[in-house]
């Protein structure tokens, strides 16, 4: 009933008690580092990284970063980075001339998304944190690179400063320290904005109690199979019961068990009387099956009760043709083992003693003290 019980609980419809993969996501917002050129009158939009951010996520999703990522993590997973798009604002405003000046300037930050699935999630935090550092470094040479190419401009502009107003060097001069303090201060940071766990698969903790009760139900008639199987097929003599449905009732002498009736022995001495007269003369044979342990004291008294003597003849199994000799003076009991006794030793033995040409009493059932304890 226990494995039945089991066994439902584990097939149950497609049972999981621990997900199938395991799924963490993290975003990054991505630091404008070109805005603040906007204080000295330039562009931030003219000033592109090399490679672009969108060369860099294309970079990023090459079988050597990934493999970087991974940093020898050698359990399967997959690893997706993803860029969103750079929305635009569109504001206008008005000049000292009253002309209207129509402005698009960037509404929000670029994002980059990076989610790690696998089985376990002991090394999503450990590769998707490569995976930013990887980025940040990949960020921060594209931002000099773009710069360094903006600076090479101010420095042939200023080359020629012969040609340009004192207020138009003063400006490029500014301009370009401002160029190279954001290259000094460029690191491609990238800021967490958000976290997502997500554990997949079909999951419950529980089973219905109907579920439990049918499982139990399918163990219990197994178990009563097996039982009934073993029952039916067992050839060892187990009950006094067992005893009778073979020899018959009259032939059936009852159960000596001194452990359970301490009288057991009388009562059987009583059923060999009921069947023969016995005398002084009388030698009782007891033939043995299975063992012959202990049943010389059990001889004894059973004789001192009939007031005859008895000897104990070996088991059929090496009983001599001298020790079946037919004697009408010398009847034959034969006693069987409970828990011991096979069916066809039985049968054999009886067979025996009734072709010999003697007396058969009957059959006695003797139960030893230790039985209990033998299967």
């Amino acid at each position: 009933m226990l494995i039945g019980l089991m066994l439902m609980f584990w097939q149950e419809s497609d049972l999981q008690t621990t997900p199938r993969y395991f799924t963490l996501t993290r975003t990054f917002e991505a630091l404008d580092e070109l805005a603040p050129l906007a204080l000295v009158e330039l562009n931030p939009t003219f000033m592109q990284p090399v490679p672009s951010e969108t060369s860099q996520l294309g970079i990023l999703q090459t079988e050597e970063y990934v493999a970087k990522a991974k940093a020898g993590i050698t359990s399967s997973m997959k690893l997706t980075v993803n860029k969103s798009e750079t929305q635009f604002s569109l504001s206008t405003e008005r000049d000292i001339s009253e002309a209207r000046r129509f402005t698009f300037a960037p509404a929000t930050n670029s994002s980059y998304s990076f989610a790690c699935t696998e089985t376990d999630e002991k090394n999503c935090d450990e590769v998707i944190t490569n995976y930013v550092r990887l980025l940040t470094g990949l960020r921060k040479s594209s931002i000099e690179n773009g710069l360094s190419r903006s600076l090479q401009l101010f420095d042939r502009l200023l080359d020629r400063s012969a040609s340009l107003s004192a207020e138009q060097i003063a400006k490029l001069t500014l301009q370009k320290t401002a160029i190279e303090e954001s290259m000094a201060l460029a690191s491609g940071e990238l800021k967490m904005v958000s976290e997502s766990r997500y554990f997949g698969g079909k999951q419950i903790s529980t089973v219905s109690r109907r579920t439990y009760i049918f499982g139990m139900l399918v163990g219990f008639i197994i178990g009563f199979l097996i039982l009934l199987q073993l029952t039916v097929s067992d050839n060892v003599l187990r009950t006094p019961k067992k005893l009778v449905s073979l020899v018959g009732a009259k032939d059936f002498l009852g159960t000596i068990d001194p452990a359970y009736n301490p009288n057991s022995l009388e009562i059987v001495a009583s059923a060999v009387l009921g069947k023969i007269k016995l005398n002084g003369d009388t030698v009782l044979r007891v033939i043995p099956i299975s063992r012959d342990e202990n049943l010389s004291s059990l001889a004894l008294e059973l004789g001192r009760i009939l007031g005859c003597r008895t000897t104990v003849t070996r088991p059929t199994s090496s009983i001599s043709a001298d020790e079946l000799k037919p004697d009408l003076n010398s009847p034959l009991l034969i006693l069987a083992s409970q828990n011991e006794t096979k069916i066809a030793e039985l049968e054999t033995t009886m067979l025996i003693a009734e072709k010999s040409g003697n007396k058969v009493i009957g059959v006695a059932l003797s139960k030893d003290p230790d039985s209990k304890s033998k299967k």
